[in-house]
């Protein structure tokens, strides 16, 4: 879903929707300060329902087979590390030989394959010059939740407004919000059994 399209079920919600208008709303207030409530949510959810990114850093090939380690940036956007590993030329993955100081990594040179980081990362800020074509980065189930904590923000400081309903509903589908990236799978094998 883009940025824009989840603007218009926020306004929607609120009752400020106006589709013939580029801002889609004729309350400037709201307009104003739509991009930087936005921006704190989804700054949230993205805590909450992690966005997995990868890098990967290229085989350096060492002839001297010394234990050599090159110095790499970590990603500027890295929320945090989720796995570090290499990938060699048969697309097996194996162990990495790094270390981390500050926001570089070593990686050993004799290592025999690219290294891949695997991190969870922050999203790109959203800002009054982001632009309604602008992809959201979260899974679409955090996307549905943008609009009621957004809404909630908004009427906060409307004292005629009774804000608590989105307040209430955001928190509802926040917990129900499904936060795995991996559901345990069990394969069963009958046992041979002689007869």
């Amino acid at each position: 879903m883009t940025y824009g399209e989840n603007k218009k079920i926020t306004l929607a919600l609120i009752e400020e929707y106006t589709p013939n208008m580029k801002a889609y709303t004729e309350d400037e207030d709201i307009a104003t300060r739509l991009p930087f409530l936005y921006n704190l949510a989804y700054q949230e959810l993205a805590q909450t329902k992690k966005i997995t990114a990868t890098k990967t850093y290229s085989e350096i090939a060492d002839e001297n087979k010394q234990d050599r380690y090159t110095s790499y940036s970590l990603p500027s956007d890295l929320y945090q590390i989720k796995n570090i590993f290499v990938q060699d030329s048969n697309n097996k993955q194996i162990n990495a030989d790094y270390y981390i100081v500050g926001n570089k990594i070593y990686i050993n040179d004799n290592t025999p394959g690219n290294t891949i980081l695997e991190y969870y990362k922050y999203p790109q800020e959203i800002n009054e010059e982001t632009e309604d074509d602008f992809y959201l980065e979260l899974d679409n189930d955090a996307q549905a939740l943008l609009p009621y904590k957004v809404a909630d923000d908004i009427l906060k400081t409307d004292p005629s407004a009774d804000y608590t309903a989105f307040a209430t509903e955001y928190q509802r589908k926040l917990q129900a919000l499904d936060t795995r990236r991996n559901i345990p799978a069990v394969t069963l094998n009958e046992p041979d059994i002689d007869i």
